[in-house]
């Protein structure tokens, strides 16, 4: 094994406060130095601000997020386990390797990525829940102007929306316009970390319950009969959520995310501590599930 030298070590997820973007900040920094030495990393106190930004409502053009569930600190779960997946990677120098330059790049994707459920100022109309299924196309346009008025170029853009576009609910990763492998490992990567970031909250269980109010809302907005949704009800998504984790999550992450998400595994201690947390999630929705179980034995069954 190679020597571990000043190798960051991740705190306890329960122990981190990932509504302080600070926090996170200081700990996605310490592995971006470790993973190019000193470098400037200004950018990820720029990249930070401008998402804290948009989420609070200081853009003239957007409201503050309003969306339950996904609010900043999601964002930031994502960002800091895209970090550690980067620099775990980096470590075990796994191919293709990425430079500082395409952390940068990937690094304004993660952030960026839930961007789309933000109204716009002149929008009345519910929560930016009601844009689920298209909010990683509204995120790309929003990068894009972003982007723009910074000077980046047209294909630094394209970069960091292709890899939004890997965030979204009915993406398919083997279908997305990839134009290098870099991208493409880079897109697996934001997509993993989206997905892994989430599930490992420590409030994930009781999360649900909001995430099933996004998706209502989203459902209704789109005129789509109740019959129609793939989970009628709070207790149907409940039910739903261990076969969603060990099929769906399972196949997206070792099929179409290449397996990327095999970084997180730190490369010195040996320990996973996102999936160590999400199984200590499913546990605890398996014990409610069986709770409700119960119940419905005894008042005459589930609502589905």
């Amino acid at each position: 094994m190679r020597e571990a030298v000043n190798f960051p070590v991740l705190p306890a997820l329960s122990d981190i406060d990932f509504s302080c973007p600070a926090e996170v900040l200081n700990l996605v920094r310490e592995r971006f130095l470790h993973m190019f030495g000193v470098q400037d990393d200004a950018f990820i106190s720029e990249y930070m601000q401008a998402t804290e930004d948009l989420f609070e409502g200081r853009h003239p053009e957007y409201q503050p997020m309003d969306t339950a569930y996904h609010d900043i600190s999601h964002t930031l779960q994502a960002t800091l386990c895209l970090s550690e997946l980067l620099s775990n990677r980096h470590y075990e120098n796994a191919e293709p390797k990425i430079s500082d330059h395409d952390f940068k790049r990937t690094l304004l994707a993660i952030l960026f990525h839930d961007i789309g459920y933000l109204k716009t100022r002149d929008d009345t109309e519910g929560t930016g829940a009601k844009y689920t299924n298209v909010h990683e196309k509204r995120s790309a346009k929003v990068a894009r102007d972003y982007l723009q008025g910074r000077g980046w170029s047209e294909d630094d853009i394209v970069f960091v929306q292709n890899l939004i576009s890997a965030t979204g609910p009915l993406a398919d990763l083997t279908e997305i316009p990839f134009r290098t492998e870099v991208e493409r490992a880079m897109g697996q990567v934001v997509c993993s970390a989206d997905y892994v970031g989430q599930m490992s909250d420590p409030s994930y269980p009781d999360k649900l319950a909001v995430l099933f109010q996004e998706f209502e809302e989203c459902f209704r907005y789109q005129g789509m009969p109740r019959s129609g949704w793939p989970f009628p009800t709070y207790e149907a998504l409940l039910q739903g959520t261990p076969d969603f984790w060990s099929r769906f999550v399972h196949y997206k992450m070792n099929i179409e995310c290449a397996r990327a998400w095999e970084y997180l595994e730190h490369p010195v201690i040996g320990e996973n501590p996102y999936l160590e947390a999400i199984e200590d999630n499913m546990a605890v929705i398996r014990a409610r599930i069986s709770q409700l179980e119960s119940h419905s034995a005894h008042t005459g069954g589930i609502e589905r």
